[in-house]
């Protein structure tokens, strides 16, 4: 499904990360944005932490495999599968990613609340 308003802002998203332009970036991101992790280290990055760790978030190579997209209203999930060059803080964070976002349209715009986001590396499933 393809949802043109909410197209642009992913794309808008992305375009912000890979500048690391914050002003952008904090017009994108819903005032209780957090980006949270389970894994491999579970952790909730909130909007002002994010924000200023976006000046160290090289992005050298983003490539999505997959997109869902997803609209009810003022709400949306957006679940990719992505490729992803990069460097966060000087540690590599190469890889396969499943990112999932949710989305909240408020006063008429399209910003992002919650970003999930794993590395794609689980090893074999056991068979017994």
């Amino acid at each position: 499904m393809t949802h043109p308003e909410l197209d642009l802002r992913l794309d808008e998203f992305q375009r912000v990360i890979e500048a690391r332009d914050v002003p952008a970036a904090e017009q994108v991101l819903d005032e209780q944005y957090a980006l949270v992790l389970v894994q491999p280290t579970p952790a909730v990055v909130k909007r002002a932490q994010w924000l200023s760790a976006l000046p160290d978030y090289v992005v050298h190579e983003w490539t999505v495999q997959e997109r869902v997209l997803d609209v009810d209203g003022d709400c949306a999930a957006v679940l990719q599968r992505g490729f992803q060059r990069a460097v966060v803080q000087g540690q590599s964070r190469d890889g396969l990613f499943v990112i999932s976002d949710v989305w909240r349209r408020r006063e008429g715009v399209w910003r992002v609340w919650r970003r999930h986001s794993t590395p794609l590396a689980a090893g074999p499933m056991p068979i017994n």
